[in-house]
C-alpha cells in the first residue's frame, strides 16, 4: 500500500507538471498572443505574461530593451525578459544563462502562426526549469532569459551578450524547439570547450527516458540528422553567445516539418514527452548549480 500511494503521488505531481507546461503554451499559441510577433515599441502581450510565470518561482525579473535592424531599411525595438534566481552563499561561482526565444512570426493576413514547438516549447521549458529550481540553494546565480527578435536575426541574444562586457558566463543553455520528433530523440549541441564535460552530459541524461544524441559539431549533426541545409550553429540563440567564446549547449529535437508554418500548432505536442525532456534538462541543470556541482569557473 505504502509503495502504491507513492506512486500515486508520483503520477500526481507529474499530470500537474504536464498540466503547467500544456497550459503555459496554450496561452501563449493562442490566437490573443497574435503569434507572438518580433519587436514593438512596448513589450508584447506574451512577454508579459512570461513576467508573471517567473515571479510566481520568487525570480527578480526585468525588461531589457534593444533597438534592432533587419532587412535594408527597417529597424525595431524588442524586448528581452530577464529573470534571475541569486546564489546567496558567501562564494559563488559565475552565472549560468538559460535562453529560449518568445518571439515568433506574428500574423499573415488573417491567418497567425502559433509558433508552438517554435519556440512556445522552449519557453515553457525554461519555466518549467524554474519551478523545479525554486527553493534550491543554487552555487551561481541561474539567469533566465526569454529573448526576443531571435526570428529577424538573433537580435535579443546579441543584444543579452553584448551587455555581458566582460562579465564571466559559466554556460549558455539555449532551449528551441523541444517537442520530440519522428526519431523521437532530443539532440544538443555544444560547444567544443565542452568536450572535457562529455561523459557528465551523457550520464545525465543515460539515467532519463529521454533518447539523447550529443555533438560537438554542427556540420556532423547536420549530416547525421539528415539536414545538410541547416547551419545549427547559428540557427539560434546560442550562436552570440558562442561568438563571445562563451561555452555553450543547445538542446532541440531536430527538424519539424511544421517549421514556420500555420500548422506548428498545439495539437501537434506530446506533452508526457515534453515534461520527461524537462525533466532531463532540469537534471543537468542542477548538475551544474546544486552542492555537488563541479564548479570550473
Amino acid at each position: 500500500m505504502q509503495w502504491l500511494r507513492i506512486n500515486f503521488t508520483l503520477l500526481f505531481l507529474f499530470s500537474c507538471q504536464s498540466y503547467s507546461l500544456e497550459r503555459d503554451m496554450l496561452i501563449l499559441t493562442s490566437p490573443e498572443f497574435e503569434g507572438r510577433p518580433s519587436g514593438g515599441a512596448q513589450p508584447h502581450r506574451s512577454a508579459y505574461y512570461i513576467t508573471r510565470q517567473f515571479e510566481k518561482y520568487g525570480l527578480e525579473v526585468r525588461f531589457d530593451q534593444f533597438e534592432f535592424e533587419y532587412g535594408f531599411f527597417d529597424s525595431a525595438t524588442g524586448h528581452n525578459v530577464v529573470a534571475t534566481q541569486y546564489c546567496t552563499r558567501m562564494q559563488c561561482h559565475s552565472p549560468i544563462v538559460i535562453t529560449a526565444h518568445y518571439d515568433h512570426l506574428g500574423t499573415r493576413g488573417s491567418r497567425y502562426f502559433p509558433g508552438a514547438n517554435d519556440n512556445a516549447s522552449g519557453v515553457a521549458v525554461m519555466i518549467d526549469i524554474a519551478r523545479q529550481l525554486q527553493g534550491i540553494d543554487v552555487n551561481r546565480d541561474v539567469i533566465f532569459v526569454a529573448t526576443d527578435a531571435e526570428e529577424k536575426g538573433l537580435h535579443g541574444a546579441k543584444a543579452f551578450v553584448k551587455q555581458l562586457s566582460d562579465t564571466q558566463i559559466h554556460m549558455n543553455i539555449n532551449l528551441d524547439m523541444l517537442d520530440l520528433q519522428r526519431k523521437n530523440k532530443l539532440y544538443a549541441l555544444a560547444s567544443r570547450s565542452l568536450q572535457p564535460m562529455k561523459e557528465t552530459i551523457t550520464s545525465t541524461f543515460a539515467s532519463t527516458p529521454v533518447k539523447f544524441q550529443l555533438y560537438f559539431s554542427a556540420k556532423i549533426m547536420a549530416r547525421r540528422l539528415n539536414a545538410p541545409q541547416i547551419d545549427w550553429l547559428r540557427a539560434s540563440d546560442h550562436y552570440p553567445f558562442y561568438r563571445a567564446d562563451i561555452p555553450f549547449i543547445y538542446f532541440g529535437a531536430g527538424v519539424d516539418k511544421h517549421h514556420h508554418s500555420v500548422n506548428d500548432s498545439l495539437d501537434k505536442i506530446n506533452f508526457e514527452k515534453l515534461t520527461q525532456v524537462s525533466n532531463a534538462i532540469t537534471k543537468f541543470v542542477l548538475s551544474q548549480v546544486s552542492n555537488n556541482a563541479a564548479a570550473t569557473s
